[in-house]
């Protein structure tokens, strides 16, 4: 399908119309590469007299919003998170929405559009849109906010056990074993209120109770390889399971190493809250819960290049926590997730089953 009516230029270096009427909508890579050139293209903002050191100009898109903000869907009974399809079309409205911001991205580079908490400039989107497009921190916060989102939206037709944290939970976690580790003599756990906070569903926002959960799934950003992996802390099996797109990368023994501090925080800060004296979890811990949790691979499609594993991370916990087959999650299909996931950053929404 061909609409539109906004204006680009080749790279060439000869100026022509590029109306959204010569993009082809049903074909991703054809949206792809007109947003690469848009995105991507270095030096074209100087060359057309943009100054890009003048001031920024911020707008806002949309705001992050709390659980009891969210409004509920009117959507049918039968409407679950597992009928979700990961392969659906993005819908031609959308398309066109997020061509239009890019092309006035394209012609004043030193706009600033705020999306929730998120300032981003021209980078933040041409990392979802080019190929091995490396994605940040706050790219995985912003995904990781709009599906805990629709969970919330979805609520009063499915009953979720699962929530997911922020990426800064592992900061909260490495510094808490930290200040622990130092102590001399240990007396019980000093726990950070930050912590707390996360397992008592304050934040991040739109995140559930860890008392009304089963599994709480974390982005992690392994820092002595600067790759992304998903891991899923299982309050059941009292275990922690790594979902790793390139497994060739790290050696198990390395990976246990710098998830060390979660294996013996984690409990530790359930103790200290009293979570297994309560509620569902009172007596169906299956181990000896107190013990630093064991930590192992779970068996996941792999990526084929170098700059994925971000994205394998948001689509793994989005698909584990539908309970979905990760058989999509190839680095073929990538580069339509990232475009999908810079279609549900400009709407504020993910989108619904």
């Amino acid at each position: 399908m061909l609409v539109g009516d906004d204006i680009g230029e080749s790279t060439e270096g000869t100026k022509v119309e590029v109306t959204l009427g010569d993009i082809d909508l049903d074909q991703p890579t054809t949206v792809l590469s007109q947003l690469n050139v848009w995105l991507n293209d270095e030096g074209q903002g100087v060359e057309r007299g943009v100054q890009l050191r003048k001031r920024k100009r911020i707008i806002p898109m949309w705001k992050i919003i709390e659980a009891s903000e969210v409004v509920k869907k009117n959507l049918p009974k039968t409407t679950r998170l597992r009928t979700l399809d990961p392969m659906k079309a993005i819908p031609h409205d959308d398309m066109v929405k997020l061509l239009k911001l890019c092309s006035e991205w394209r012609h004043n580079p030193n706009l600033v559009m705020q999306f929730g908490n998120v300032e981003a400039e021209i980078e933040f989107f041409a990392s979802l849109v080019k190929a091995n497009g490396w994605l940040k921190g706050d790219h995985i916060d912003l995904g990781l906010y709009l599906i805990r989102k629709r969970q919330q939206q979805l609520e009063e037709v499915e009953i979720s056990d699962w929530t997911t944290t922020d990426v800064f939970f592992m900061n909260h976690i490495h510094t808490c074993f930290a200040d622990n580790k130092r102590k001399k003599e240990q007396v019980g756990w000093k726990i950070r209120t930050s912590l707390v906070n996360v397992v008592n569903g304050k934040v991040p926002a739109c995140g559930l109770d860890w008392h009304n959960t089963y599994q709480v799934y974390v982005p992690c950003m392994l820092q002595k390889y600067k790759h992304w992996v998903a891991l899923e802390i299982d309050l059941i099996q009292c275990e922690i399971k790594v979902y790793d797109s390139m497994v060739s990368l790290i050696p198990d023994q390395s990976l246990k190493e710098e998830l060390g501090p979660l294996s013996i925080t984690i409990p530790n800060l359930l103790h200290t809250l009293d979570f297994y004296e309560e509620g569902v979890y009172a007596n169906e811990c299956t181990r000896d819960w107190w013990c630093p949790w064991p930590i192992h691979r779970v068996d996941v499609p792999q990526q084929a290049n170098q700059g994925d594993c971000g994205m394998f991370v948001l689509k793994y916990i989005e698909l584990l926590s539908a309970e979905i087959s990760l058989a999509t999650c190839t680095s073929q299909n990538m580069p339509f997730f990232g475009l999908k996931l810079a279609a549900e950053i400009a709407r504020g929404d993910a989108y619904m089953p």
